[in-house]
């Protein structure tokens, strides 16, 4: 099985430039297609051409695109801009990973294929270069048409298109939180390439599979399936579901469970389910015989986007959540999508408050999203660009600079309770609908991607990932948590909102408010619940990890894409710490 990362689109687009840097940010090979040909036949294109036709030069194409797939089990792969054209290579390189393709103008295509006309034997004749540039995309419409996933590359910003080229592919590497570098991955059906992802990378070690209840049938099993398959030892743990069994109790268990299933230095504990999973499962792998390897098999959209990033692993005491803990960032994540069409709908509402906190952090553009879908007329979800400028609907902003395409999200869908007629979707809006879900998670895990690699161990900016957090994790603890994670911290991020307008921190009028009507359409509390005990729920806040020197820190929006972080809590401001008409007085 091979995981390559297909670079596609006509003459000019930058396939190459793209393909090598993508590469060099991920660690993975880069094979140019056109290069591999030139170095087989020892002269270029132009001369392949001139001596055997273009018949003759796809024969050899098709060639070297087996052998570039056969080289490598991942690989940055640039395709010349007839590669795809015979349905047997197309039907390879789908089988063989995933193809972005460079949605690219004309006019810019042109211009950059005038400074090296003679590289390209098809744009040399038929009137130079514009007549036969325009011919051959007219002859191609349907062809490059045909492919969903696409990038607008009519501009030269290589790091914004790295950057979406990331997102659409599901691909990321986290740098920086010491020698372990983070392989991150994205897609529906991830999960049944587990093992052999862990043979490729040399990691044959046994294997502690760590599961709840709710995951370990049938995705801890299926995990365990695919890694014996690949010829590595795999051993299955099933740990009751719940917060309430995120205690060193439990712990000890996967502890016993590493010695049991023979893991030394060499092994690998792979966490399979939720937060409460990843978490505990990362901070054994980190206690087992002074740290082991550790891989995130996140199951929840929470999970996904949220814990399994970034190397925070714990357990809690019975007077705080994630008191015990230490940075140990997995070697890899797979996010398989797929587990997403499995959830109950509460489990999907409480990762939206996650991906609306990313938003509200750094994508105004996702937040824009979040609160205008669905569009009146049900073609999918458009993501607007990174700014969060409106053109229109933002459902249907055009792929332009920054844009993603048009995409529909069933997982938001469903959160949302909307259904979408198939048959007032067009074809294309309905290939493209199973990439949603991928674009949606790995959109929200590039915000907090983004910032681990800024500030690895929260010393600075790191710190905002923790809006909706301070309060919400004391809200939370206070109910005993009856209250989801993701509920709490939809409260929070409220909370806080309002607070920030209070003290004067907040510079976008109404934040708290818009936060407050979005969460309640996506069906999460905005208001502390009346049961909540005032002194439980003290003392919770003033046992919060973040604190420093008895002072409660928080982390507060200053406007969509703006949080300041360590905000000191002034003892006069306690009163305002709350929601709607729940306001707590603190002595």
């Amino acid at each position: 099985m091979t995981h390559h990362l297909f670079i596609y689109g006509p003459p000019g687009s930058g396939k190459s430039t793209l393909g090598k840097a993508l590469a060099e940010r991920l660690a993975l090979p880069f094979i140019d297609l056109d290069a591999a040909i030139e170095q087989e036949a020892g002269r270029p294109i132009r001369q392949i051409f001139a001596a055997g036709g273009e018949p003759a030069f796809r024969r050899r194409e098709a060639r070297q695109l087996r052998r570039a797939i056969d080289a490598a089990p991942e690989a940055v792969i640039a395709l010349g801009g007839g590669a795809l054209l015979d349905p047997a290579s197309h039907a390879l390189a789908q089988q063989a990973g995933r193809i972005l393709f460079l949605d690219t103008p004309p006019d810019v295509l042109e211009t950059r294929a005038a400074t090296q006309p003679g590289s390209r034997p098809l744009l040399a004749a038929n009137g130079g270069v514009p007549s036969a540039l325009a011919q051959l995309l007219e002859r191609r419409k349907a062809h490059y048409a045909s492919f969903p996933l696409r990038l607008d590359a009519g501009h030269d910003v290589l790091e914004e298109k790295l950057a979406q080229a990331q997102i659409l592919l599901g691909a990321f590497r986290i740098r920086g939180m010491g020698r372990q570098e983070t392989d991150v991955r994205v897609g529906a059906g991830l999960l049944a390439s587990l093992g052999l992802r862990l043979r490729n990378a040399g990691w044959n070690g046994a294997c502690l599979v760590v599961a709840d209840t709710h995951t370990a049938e049938p995705y801890g099993k299926a995990a365990v399936e695919s890694i014996r398959q690949a010829g590595i030892a795999a051993t299955l743990l099933t740990l009751p579901a719940g917060e309430e069994h995120k205690r060193i109790e439990t712990l000890a268990r996967i502890w016993r469970g590493c010695m049991e299933a023979g893991l030394d230095r060499g092994g690998t504990v792979v966490a399979v389910g939720g937060g409460v999973v990843g978490d505990m499962a990362g901070f054994a792998a980190a206690t087992w015989m002074r740290g082991v390897r550790w891989v995130g098999v996140p199951t929840t959209l929470l999970a996904m986007v949220d814990s399994s990033l970034g190397g925070k692993t714990a357990c809690d005491l019975p007077e705080g959540k994630n008191l015990i803990g230490a940075f140990h960032p997995p070697a890899l994540v797979l996010a398989d999508t797929g587990t997403l069409a499995t959830l109950p709908v509460g489990e999907l509402r409480c990762g939206l408050a996650e991906v609306v906190k990313h938003g509200v952090i750094a994508d105004p553009g996702l937040l824009a999203v979040i609160e205008s879908y669905p569009c009146p007329t049900p073609r999918g979800m458009g993501v607007p660009p990174m700014d969060g400028t409106r053109a229109g609907c933002p459902c249907h902003v055009p792929a332009g600079k920054g844009g993603y395409g048009t995409f529909h999200s069933p997982t938001l869908s469903r959160a949302l309770s909307v259904t979408l007629s198939k048959a007032e979707e067009g074809a294309a809006e309905v290939a493209a609908a199973t990439l949603g879900d991928d674009i949606l998670v790995a959109r929200a895990m590039a915000v907090k991607i983004g910032i681990i690699q800024q500030d690895p161990y929260e010393q600075g900016i790191r710190a905002a990932l923790n809006l909706g957090h301070t309060l919400g994790h004391a809200v939370e603890q206070a109910s005993g948590f009856t209250l989801r994670h993701g509920e709490a911290v939809a409260i929070g991020m409220v909370a806080e909102a309002r607070l920030a307008e209070r003290l004067g921190v907040a510079e976008e009028a109404g934040l708290g408010e818009r936060l407050t009507s979005l969460l309640k359409r996506l069906g999460l509390p905005t208001e502390i619940p009346p049961d909540i005990d005032r002194a439980a729920l003290q003392r919770a806040l003033l046992l919060d990890k973040k604190n420093e020197a008895g002072t409660v820190r928080l982390s507060l929006p200053v406007r969509v894409g703006e949080v300041r972080t360590r905000v000191p809590l002034p003892p006069a401001a306690a009163g305002a710490v709350g929601s709607g008409s729940r306001q707590w007085q603190w002595q």
